[in-house]
């Protein structure tokens, strides 16, 4: 009987010692997956305004010496409504209604891409779209994620924001400063965005590499021109 007692003891410590854990992780799963999705969605709304330089609210603030800048969320979306309309692809170029979000009204295996697009003034300033690809970079096992914009020839960037990247900080991780980003300002995309380094990126499509991390810059090339590729090759209307 005692050993029987024993069995069941050892069994039960066993059943707590993994229930226990899983259910911790559990409950922290359902209070921080919506804190994370949120942070995500304020993050690609704060890309999409800023290519677009529409303004939200800011708030500067002071801590130990450190300065810091916090978003306003609620504005922040309050003003991606007003001023951005999402569509999925096939991408309609006729002006919509500001803020419409037309991804519900189209066949859902399209390709899931959202579009957004910005008019001001009853004229068109850009569409852009965000991309996910595996693959690029430096790292080579992870994902990365860009907010490609163009300008509404289709055929300018208007900008480029990293959304995600797991590059090594100090070298690849500087795709994510302004510096970097800025190049991409106007650049042709046909025939296709090209880096170089060992001299200044003179050429309507050129782009300076960043020192030490030619692959990842190679890589930045190579996302942007597979992902504007795919794009128009989704499109209808528009042929590559």
């Amino acid at each position: 009987m005692d050993e029987f007692k024993k069995i069941i003891s050892r069994i039960i410590s066993i059943l707590l010692i993994t229930f226990l854990p899983c259910a911790g992780l559990l409950v922290v799963y359902f209070f921080t997956a919506p804190r994370i999705a949120e942070y995500y969605d304020i993050k690609e709304k704060r890309a999409v305004l800023d290519i677009f330089r529409i303004p939200y609210r800011t708030v500067e603030k002071k801590f130990m010496g450190f300065h810091f800048t916090v978003y306003d969320k609620k504005d922040i979306q309050e003003v991606f409504r007003k001023n951005i309309t999402m569509e999925t692809p096939p991408l309609s170029w006729e002006i919509q209604p500001t803020g419409r979000d037309s991804s519900e009204e189209r066949q859902k295996d399209t390709s899931g891409k959202r579009i957004f697009k910005y008019v001001k003034e009853g004229s068109l300033q850009g569409v852009g779209f965000v991309e996910s690809k595996m693959g690029y970079g430096y790292n080579k096992s992870s994902t990365m994620s860009l907010f490609i914009c163009l300008e509404p020839d289709g055929e300018t960037l208007k900008g480029i924001e990293v959304l995600d990247h797991s590059e090594t900080p100090g070298l690849g991780g500087r795709i994510t400063e302004d510096q970097f980003k800025k190049q991409f300002i106007g650049k042709k995309l046909k025939p296709k965005i090209i880096m170089v380094k060992e001299r200044k990126a003179e050429g309507a499509n050129e782009f300076d590499a960043i020192t030490g991390a030619t692959n990842t810059s190679k890589g930045i090339a190579a996302f942007i021109n597979d992902a504007v590729k795919e794009f128009w090759e989704g499109q209808r209307e528009i042929t590559w």
